[in-house]
């Protein structure tokens, strides 16, 4: 049994286009300093886990 592939024909107009490529260039603007933010917050959790680290060693078990 053959299966029939029905195809919208569809016509998009250059605004389509046009608001997709607007939005990914405000996207990318945006989000330009993110990567920097996100490190930012990587180094201050490497320290504090650093200093987690140092308290936990220092505890005596009794």
């Amino acid at each position: 049994m053959a299966q029939t592939v029905y195809i919208a024909d569809i016509e998009l107009d250059q605004d389509y286009y046009d608001r997709g490529i607007a939005a990914r260039r405000s996207a990318h603007t945006h989000l330009a300093d993110v990567t920097d933010i996100l490190d930012g917050i990587e180094d201050e959790a490497d320290k504090l886990l650093a200093d987690l680290l140092v308290v936990l060693d220092n505890i005596d078990v009794e």
